[in-house]
């Protein structure tokens, strides 16, 4: 099912924290503060493979759209207090300034589509918002993560290196996990299990799961543009006839390999691309084939 369609078995009493941003005119973070504070309830979940995405009653948040002028002005003067009145008003001007600065490379990004082929400015537009929805989903929207594999799979599916996109089969180590022999060995050695698999590499007893670390790579380059998005093998492997037909290139091994690509969003980044936004493009790019 379409992301969108899921996304209506909860539209109208309910409403999510994309659509209470938008209504209170606030970022995800603020939404979770009103959470904490006990101003903001959760009423229902939507569960995703990847997570949970949280839903609120509407009348509820009708009812603070009113407050939000105080909250923000008790919340000016809790950061004031916590960092000093000098730097908590640098902190807020410095936001200020990032919001702009991402709100003018938004429209600059959207208004250079206008030059490329149809074909790959859908596919750059997707891209664009794409990448933001990335750092959504790395500051606590992990359910967002569901849409990207659809966003991903349609880029599988319909576009080729002819409008700029290349996939890349990065392969990594198998995930090793310790029999009850080897854990023993390495609490008696006196080193963490990590330490003993990366020097002994476990043993016959042992279960091993092959690519468990082995990562897809989309990379977007056309113009003077370039995104690149990672996704996990178990994730993707389904979506090509062929692995074994795709470029190749090995993973670098970083501890125990379960490192994260991308950052979280920065509230100056919020302001100008709102998780509605990202939300709403992602879900017309894959409504564009339906």
């Amino acid at each position: 099912m379409l992301w969108g369609g899921l996304c209506m078995v909860l539209k109208g009493k309910y409403m999510s924290t994309a659509r209470v941003s938008e209504i209170l005119g606030i970022t995800p973070f603020s939404v979770r503060r009103l959470i904490r504070e006990g101003l903001l309830e959760v009423k229902k979940t939507k569960e995703y493979k990847a997570g949970s995405e949280l839903y609120f009653d509407s009348s509820a948040v009708k009812e603070l759209l009113p407050r939000m002028p105080a909250l923000r002005r008790k919340w000016y003067f809790e950061e004031n207090r916590r960092m000093g009145g000098k730097k908590a008003a640098f902190k807020r001007a410095i936001d200020v300034k990032k919001t702009s600065r991402h709100s003018n490379l938004k429209k600059k990004f959207l208004n250079s589509l206008e030059f490329y082929p149809e074909k790959v400015a859908l596919l750059l537009r997707a891209s664009f918002f794409l990448y933001h929805l990335n750092h959504y989903a790395k500051t606590g929207e992990e359910y967002l993560y569901d849409l990207k594999g659809e966003v991903l799979k349609r880029f599988t599916d319909d576009f080729t290196a002819e409008q700029g996109l290349n996939i890349i089969f990065i392969e990594g180590a198998q995930k090793v996990i310790l029999c009850d022999g080897c854990r023993d060995r390495a609490r008696n050695m006196g080193i963490s299990y990590l330490r003993y698999k990366n020097n002994h590499a476990g043993c016959s007893r042992c279960q091993r799961e092959e690519n468990y670390y082995s990562l897809f790579e989309f990379r977007v380059e056309y113009g003077e543009h370039k995104f690149c998005f990672h996704t996990p093998y178990k994730t993707a492997k389904k979506w090509f006839g062929n692995i074994a037909e795709l470029p190749h290139k090995m993973r670098e091994k970083r501890g125990d390999e379960a490192f994260l690509f991308g950052r979280p969003i920065s509230e100056g980044e919020a302001r100008a691309v709102t998780l509605k936004e990202v939300t709403r493009e992602l879900e017309s790019f894959l409504g564009a084939y339906y």
